[in-house]
């Protein structure tokens, strides 16, 4: 019974986090929305994001545009419409997140000073 929870644990957390990018895909008219594609975006979008992060100036927004380059190629549309899906991405990831932290009566604050 515990490891079924903590598999069900996990595929509730990977689509909490997978969710968003569908739907700024979906609203980008990507030509690649499914699940395992949009998986794929964030992991190559994650990993370019560290990649930028690595540059000595200018460092957040190498970063950023590197992720929305990730975003583009894998979701297949242009690199306006990846931007484009790396903010909506990031707005609705906010806004589950202050969902969730209303809904089970987590501080944000907390969850912040935990970052």
């Amino acid at each position: 019974m515990q490891y079924f929870l903590i598999i069900l644990f996990f595929i509730l957390v990977l689509f909490l986090v997978v969710w968003p990018v569908q739907w700024a895909a979906r609203m980008m008219k990507a030509r690649n929305t499914g699940f395992w594609m949009c998986l794929l975006a964030l992991v190559a979008a994650t990993v370019l994001h560290g990649l930028g992060l690595l540059a000595p100036a200018a460092g957040s927004i190498v970063a950023f545009l590197l992720s929305a380059a990730g975003f583009a190629a894998i979701l297949g549309t242009d690199y306006l419409r990846g931007i484009g899906i790396a903010i909506l991405h990031f707005i609705f990831s906010a806004m589950i997140l202050a969902l969730l932290s209303l809904v089970f009566g987590i501080s944000l604050a907390g969850l912040m000073a935990g970052l």
